[in-house]
C-alpha cells in the first residue's frame, strides 16, 4: 500500500529481482511515479477498497502501519496473501494483548494505571498505529478527564478511542526502537537496525524555556533518526527480541514472522518496553543501504525491505513459501 514505508519496500523487492506493485490513493500517484520503484501503480479511492481487491496470481502483500491505523481489524480481511502472521497484527492492535505478550515474555513494562487512580506523571495512549497522535501527559484523574473531554469535543479522538485508552506510568529514559526480523529459513531472530522517533512538538520543547511559553506537547511522529547504541547494551536488546519471538510461537503459532519491533526506553537502571509492532516500522527506512548491524550480519547492504524479499526468494527456492504467508 502506497504510504508509510512503501518506497523502501518496493526498492528492496527490486533489489532482489522481484516484480513490484503499489496500491495508491487517488491523488498520490505522482510520488511513486517520481521514484523508480515500480511501473505498476493501481489507484484506489479509499483504504476500504483493499478489502474488495481481486489479487493477481503470485501477489504477496507487505503490511505496514497505515493499514492498521486506517482499517483496524478489517485489515486482516485483505484478500491478498500477507507476508507474516496476520494473527500477530491482531495482538499488536489490541492494547491488552500487546501488553500481555510483553509480560508473558518476562520483559519489563511500565506500570498500568487506572483512570480513577492517577496520582503520578502518566502518559495516555490511544489504540492503533497512529504514530503517537493524540497522546498526552497528565498527573491526576481530573487532568486526565479534562484532556479527554477536550479531545472528544475537538473530534480528535472517537468515543471508542476514549474507551480503549491505555494509561501508563511515564518512564524517563532514552527511547529506542530496535528492528528485529524472525527468519523461518534460518530459524533465528536478527537485529537489523535501531532508530529513534522525532516527535512534534515534544522534541522541540527542550529548546525553549517552559516559563516563556506554554505549549501542549505533541507526540505525533514526523520522522526518524538513526541510533547506534553502546555495545554493552546489545545483549539485552537481542535477548528481548528472542524472548518475544519464542513467546509469540506459544501464544499465536507459528508466531511472529519477518519484521517486528519493540518500543523501548533505557533508564539509568533498566530497559523498559512500551509495546511491540508485528510488521515493518517506518524507522527502517533510514537504512535503505543497510545499517552497521545488518552490514556486519550479512556483509552486504541489507535493508529490512530487502531482507523481506530475500526471505521470500530463499523460501521459493526451498519450496517453503507457504510457511511465510497467511
Amino acid at each position: 500500500m502506497g504510504s508509510h514505508s512503501a518506497l523502501q519496500i518496493l526498492y528492496g523487492a527490486k533489489q532482489e529481482g522481484l516484480r513490484t506493485k503499489v496500491y495508491c490513493l487517488k491523488g498520490n500517484e505522482s510520488l511513486y511515479e517520481r521514484f523508480p520503484v515500480t511501473k505498476n501503480i493501481v489507484s484506489i479511492d479509499s483504504y476500504d477498497d483493499l478489502l474488495e481487491i481481486k489479487p493477481d496470481s503470485g501477489e504477496i502483500f507487505i503490511p505496514h502501519g497505515t493499514i492498521i491505523a486506517t482499517l483496524d481489524e478489517k485489515a486482516l480481511e485483505i484478500p491478498i496473501p500477507f507476508f507474516g502472521n496476520r494473527e500477530g497484527m491482531l495482538w499488536e492492535m489490541k492494547r491488552e494483548k500487546n501488553l500481555h505478550l510483553l509480560q508473558e515474555s518476562a520483559i519489563r513494562t511500565p506500570k498500568s494505571i487506572n483512570a480513577e487512580n492517577i496520582d503520578q506523571p502518566s502518559i495516555v495512549k490511544f489504540p492503533g498505529a497512529k504514530g503517537g497522535e493524540g497522546y498526552f501527559l497528565c498527573s491526576t484523574t481530573m487532568e486526565f478527564e479534562s484532556k479527554i473531554s477536550d479531545l472528544l469535543e475537538e473530534e480528535k479522538i472517537s468515543k471508542k478511542d476514549a474507551q480503549e485508552v491505555q494509561i501508563q506510568e511515564y518512564i524517563v529514559g532514552v527511547t529506542m526502537y530496535p528492528h528485529y526480523f524472525y527468519s523461518i529459513i534460518y530459524d533465528r531472530v536478527e537485529m537489523l537496525g535501531i532508530d529513534r522517533r522525532y516527535e512534534t512538538n515534544v522534541d522541540a520543547l527542550g529548546r525553549i524555556s517552559q516559563e516563556q511559553m506554554k505549549i501542549a506537547p505533541s507526540y505525533k511522529v514526523v520522522g526518524n533518526q538513526p541510533l547506534i547504541i553502546r555495545e554493552s547494551l546489545l545483549p539485552d536488546i537481542l535477548d528481548y527480541g528472542d524472548r518475544l519471538s519464542e513467546t509469540s510461537k506459544r501464544l499465536f503459532p507459528p508466531g511472529l514472522i519477518g519484521p517486528f519491533c519493540i518500543e523501548l526506553a533505557l533508564t539509568t537502571e533498566e530497559l523498559v518496553a512500551f509495546e511491540f509492532t508485528s510488521r515493518i516500522v517506518a524507522g527502517t527506512s533510514l537504512y535503505v543501504a543497510g545499517s552497521p548491524y545488518s552490514k556486519i550480519l550479512f556483509n552486504e547492504e541489507m535493508s529490512m525491505s530487502r531482507r523481506i524479499a530475500r526471505e521470500i526468494k530463499l523460501a521459493m527456492g526451498q519450496r517453503r513459501l507457504e510457511e511465510l504467508l497467511s
